[in-house]
């Protein structure tokens, strides 16, 4: 048994089950991880997603020559709780462990949306500590409480203004910001919260994290 008595293997076991249809070739730990793109030039990206249709359409909208991993949260596996936070941590480390090896050292981008982003946070941070160079962590509509030394991508769905702290008081958010990331950049996306992932709102977030890692990644038909 591990976190609080819930064990890492069955929740992984849980997340492989309902990534199961996802795109891509199952890595890591039960497949709990889908590789794409893996023939891609690219320094890859990893992103926590919430639900099946957000990797489809982050895929599609890709170029082929950008690898990603797609990756889950604990969303519909475990209910809102401080344990789920913590086992979800403990499953993003130990996910990064076992990616490590299939990763090369430089990695573009690690994110996610909502509950997700936390996770990506401490999987960045495990796979700093294992060695690997990162360009950019990235959340949307939440701003995790995991200090890293890496620059932070922030996006804020424009049409959800109460999940934005900046709005309601944005010199507390920007001192505590600062304290979390050596460098941030706060970014757009015009949409309500949930629909990042939407065709029409994809554009957005991709030209978000182009802006952070400096590198074209979209798809030919999104140009």
């Amino acid at each position: 048994m591990t976190t609080q008595g819930t064990e890492i293997g069955h929740v992984l076991r849980s997340v492989a089950r309902l990534t199961k249809n996802w795109p891509g070739r199952a890595i890591g730990p039960h497949g709990a991880a889908r590789l794409l793109n893996s023939a891609g030039p690219l320094p890859p990206i990893l992103w926590f997603f919430n639900a099946e249709q957000e990797p489809l359409n982050f895929h599609a909208a890709l170029s082929p020559e950008q690898p990603f991993v797609a990756l889950r949260s604990l969303n519909l596996i475990m209910k809102p709780t401080p344990e789920r936070d913590d086992v979800g941590a403990e499953m993003a480390r130990q996910m990064a462990e076992a990616l490590t090896d299939l990763l090369p050292e430089e990695i573009a981008l690690v994110g996610g949306n909502c509950q997700g982003a936390p996770y990506a946070f401490h999987c960045a941070k495990r796979l700093l500590e294992l060695g690997h160079t990162i360009k950019s962590v990235a959340a949307i509509d939440t701003i995790p409480d995991c200090a890293i030394p890496v620059p932070a991508l922030l996006n804020f769905g424009a049409e959800a203004p109460e999940r934005n702290p900046f709005l309601s008081d944005f010199s507390v958010t920007h001192e505590r910001v600062a304290k979390l990331f050596p460098a941030y950049r706060k970014a757009s996306l015009p949409c309500g919260h949930g629909k990042y992932f939407k065709p029409e709102n994809i554009p957005y977030l991709i030209a978000n994290i182009e802006s952070v890692i400096g590198t074209r990644i979209r798809a030919e038909e999104l140009q």
